[in-house]
C-alpha cells in the first residue's frame, strides 16, 4: 500500500461506525474516542463530511462514563479537553464544551501537585503519575499551556516542577527518583532500591520538556531557569558512550557514580533516546545552550544509524515507529540537521509498511499505540507545513 492508501484506509475506519462494546469505547486519549476523534479531525482536512463524523465522536467521548472526572492528560475530562482544544477550526468552536472542562482539568492539577508535594515530604521516592506526562504533573501542564497560559493553574504546575529539579544535597540522588521499578507499584527484584527514570512518557524528560516549553512560549515562573539547568545538565550527563540514553537508572548505580550495567534502550517516543534527545534539543533552545542542542541530534542521528537498536513494536506513537517518525520530523525541522533530514523517507515508508500490516490485521483504531496516532504521523510527513499541533500531547511541541 502506498502511503495515501493507508491513510485513505485509517480515515475510512476511523469514519465507521464505533462499536459501543470495542476497544475505543471510553473517553480516554491514548485508546479511547477523544484520540480517535482528534484524529479524524486532522485526517479530515477540509472535508465537511469527515469533519462532522469526527464531532460526533467527540461527544461519544463526552457520554463516555468517566468522562468528566480528573485524570491525567490521557483520560478523562483533560483527554476530551485536549482533544476539542485541538480540533478548534473557528473562533468559539467548542467553546462551551471547553469552559465546563478546564475548572476539571484544574482541580485534577492540585491533586497531582499535592500528591508529588507530599511524595517529596516523604523522601521514600515519587510516584510516576504525579509528576509524568501521561498521567501527572507534566502532561496536565501541557494542556493547561494550551487552554490558559496566563492561569493560577498551570503557574501552580510549573512550581511543583521547580521544586522537583531542587537540589537534594551534597551526594543526595535527585528529588525526582521513583521508588519500585518501572511501571510497578511494588517491589521489583531489578530495582531494589527504586530507579530514576528517563523515559519521556513516564520519566524526568517529561517535566524538562514542560519547563523548556512554556518558557519558549513566554510563560515564566520563578526558579524555572535554574530548574531547566538542573534536569537538562543531570540528562546530558548520564548520555552512553555513544551518545544516546538508558531507559532507566537504578538508585544504586546512581549513588556509586556509575553508568547502567547493559542498559538496556529504544529508539522509541515512551521510553529511549529520541524522546530524551527531544527534552533536551527544547531545554538548549529555551536557555540558548547550543551544546545541548548539538548533543541531542548528535545522539538521534547515532540512533537512527543502528536500526537494530531501535526494539521498536508496530506503527504506533508510543513505541513504534511512528512516534520515531514525529520525533526525528520535528528534529529535523527545528535543528536544521541535514543527516536527520536523510532518515524521514525511509522512516515513512516503515511506518507505511507497519500501517499497512496493522490494518491488515485489524489492530485498534487508537492514538497513542494503534494505527490513528501512526496515521497521524505519517500524514504529518506528507504535509510538513500543517502545523501538527495534536503532537503537543507527547510534549515534544
Amino acid at each position: 500500500m502506498t502511503p495515501a492508501e493507508v491513510l485513505q484506509a485509517v480515515t475510512e475506519r476511523l469514519a465507521g461506525p464505533a462499536d459501543p462494546e470495542g476497544p475505543v469505547s471510553g473517553p480516554g486519549l491514548g485508546a479511547g474516542r477523544s484520540g480517535t476523534a482528534l484524529a479524524l479531525g486532522v485526517l479530515a482536512g477540509d472535508d465537511p463530511g469527515l469533519r462532522q463524523m469526527a464531532h460526533g465522536t467527540l461527544a461519544q467521548a463526552v457520554r463516555a462514563p468517566g468522562a468528566m472526572r480528573g485524570g491525567g492528560l490521557y483520560s478523562g475530562a483533560a483527554a476530551v479537553a485536549f482533544a476539542a482544544h485541538g480540533m478548534v477550526r473557528a473562533p468559539g468552536e467548542y467553546r462551551g464544551l471547553l469552559e465546563a472542562l478546564t475548572p476539571r482539568v484544574e482541580e485534577t492539577a492540585a491533586g497531582r501537585i499535592a500528591a508529588l508535594r507530599a511524595d517529596l515530604a516523604a523522601g521514600a521516592g515519587l510516584r510516576a503519575h504525579t509528576f509524568d506526562a501521561v498521567s501527572g504533573a507534566a502532561g496536565l501542564g501541557r494542556l493547561l499551556l494550551a487552554l490558559e497560559p496566563d492561569g493560577p493553574a498551570l503557574a501552580g504546575v510549573l512550581a511543583a516542577l521547580v521544586e522537583l529539579a531542587a537540589p537534594g544535597g551534597d551526594g543526595a540522588l535527585p528529588r525526582w527518583w521513583t521508588a519500585g521499578g518501572p511501571g510497578l507499584p511494588g517491589p521489583d527484584p531489578d530495582h531494589p532500591r527504586g530507579h530514576l527514570n528517563l523515559g519521556l512518557a513516564h520519566g524526568i524528560p517529561g517535566p524538562l520538556a514542560l519547563l523548556a516549553l512554556t518558557r519558549l512560549q513566554g510563560v515564566r515562573a520563578p526558579g524555572q531557569d535554574e530548574a531547566i539547568e538542573s534536569l537538562a545538565g543531570w540528562l546530558a550527563a548520564r548520555q552512553r558512550p555513544d551518545g544516546g540514553w538508558p531507559m532507566t537508572v537504578r538508585v544504586e548505580d546512581e549513588e556509586a557514580g556509575r553508568p547502567p550495567a547493559q542498559a538496556p534502550t529504544r529508539a522509541a517516543w515512551c521510553y529511549g533516546t529520541p524522546g530524551a534527545a527531544r527534552a533536551l534539543f527544547l531545554a538548549g533552545t529555551a536557555l540558548g545552550r547550543a551544546d545541548w542542542r548539538a548533543g541531542a541530534v548528535t545522539a538521534l542521528e547515532a540512533a537512527l544509524a543502528d536500526p537494530a537498536g531501535w526494539h521498536l513494536s508496530g506503527a504506533g506513537l508510543c513505541h513504534g515507529t511512528g512516534g520515531l517518525l514525529r520525533i526525528v520530523q520535528r528534529m529535523a525541522q527545528d535543528s536544521g540537521s541535514p543527516a536527520l533530514a536523510a532518515r524521514l523517507p525511509d522512516l515513512a515508508a516503515a511506518v507505511t509498511r507497519d500501517l499497512a500490516a496493522a490494518l491488515a490485521a485489524a489492530e485498534p483504531a487508537t492514538l497513542l499505540e494503534g494505527t490513528a496516532g501512526a496515521a497521524l504521523a505519517l500524514h504529518a510527513h506528507a504535509h510538513p507545513r500543517s502545523g501538527a499541533g495534536w503532537d503537543a500531547c507527547l510534549l515534544i511541541s
